[in-house]
């Protein structure tokens, strides 16, 4: 006696039917992570190619520049216009210049900003939301309202072609004191309850705990803050009459002439002037992320 059995068809058609299914909301979960990805290819490929574009310009000869606009890669590179700028213009003096002002900016801007974002996070006084307030308030006010009456009142200081002149401006910034505020509420109060209980004062919660803990709040307002002094055109352009004391913003500015200029030297020169600024970003690459993303702000615990 021989048995048959028959497939069962209906569960094999429901169990393809289900594989279909769900091979197709895959696909439609995959679609929005596409797009995103092609939109962040796009706006890469916007961001980078003038970089690329000037950065290949600039080993052109300056008879090649205009002579092959569309060719992007020079035929002859050559570091011409490099060793033409550092040796044709005070551009070590503009460096250092540069340097030592976004220097001092980052250093006042994490001194300032760290304590004001403590006082405001875990300090109990009277005025604290009002304080708050008034300094997120201040973000609102662009920077070029108070260059007048600033100008004014460096020159009534003596402080007129100065590096204090050009720093006062971008220090204590109210940016930099909200994000440390932000990343302190998220620091739970046991653990400064903690420490108040093993004998610490406040100034030793700030420079033990605290700071200690923000390491990566203060990557990010470092890079932040040295990018942002490192750009600073308008106010040291106004500020600054000594072309010794110009930073290299304000002495690039200067290679562009009346009628015609060297645009060989000058791309060469912005090339420079980015690379400080792309190496201090790859250094504090990791913890820059980190910091943006912890600071989003919670209330401790």
């Amino acid at each position: 006696m021989t048995l048959t059995t028959e497939p069962d068809t209906e569960s094999i058609e429901l169990d393809s039917g289900a594989r279909v299914s769900g091979y197709e909301a895959t696909q439609r979960k995959r679609w929005p992570r596409y797009l995103a990805h092609a939109i962040l290819i796009i706006a890469v490929f916007v961001f980078v190619s003038p970089f690329v574009w000037a950065f290949f310009t600039s080993l052109k000869p300056e008879s090649e520049i205009f002579a092959s606009i569309y060719q992007i890669i020079p035929s002859e590179p050559t570091a011409q216009n490099y060793v033409q700028v550092w040796n044709e213009q005070p551009l070590d003096r503009w460096v250092m210049n540069s340097l030592i002002i976004s220097t001092g900016i980052v250093f006042f801007t994490l001194l300032l900003d760290t304590l004001a974002g403590f006082a405001l996070a875990k300090g109990r006084f009277r005025g604290r939301g009002v304080t708050l307030t008034l300094v997120i308030g201040t973000l609102v006010i662009p920077p070029q309202v108070v260059l007048v009456p600033l100008f004014i009142e460096m020159n009534w200081l003596g402080w007129g072609n100065t590096y204090w002149a050009i720093m006062i401006l971008f220090i204590a910034n109210p940016f930099g004191t909200f994000m440390m505020r932000q990343f302190f509420m998220t620091i739970p109060d046991s653990l400064l309850d903690a420490a108040r209980m093993d004998g610490c004062n406040t100034f030793q919660i700030y420079t033990r705990i605290m700071l200690p803990m923000a390491k990566p709040a203060l990557a990010s307002l470092t890079v932040f803050t040295f990018i942002f002094a490192w750009g600073a055109f308008l106010w040291p352009l106004i500020i600054i009459n000594d072309g010794a004391m110009f930073p290299l913003q304000v002495g690039i500015a200067l290679l562009t002439g009346p009628y015609t200029s060297n645009w060989g030297q000058l791309l060469a020169a912005a090339i420079m002037a980015a690379v400080p600024v792309l190496t201090a970003y790859l250094l504090a690459q990791q913890t820059f992320m980190e910091g943006i993303a912890l600071s989003g702000g919670g209330k401790g615990q």
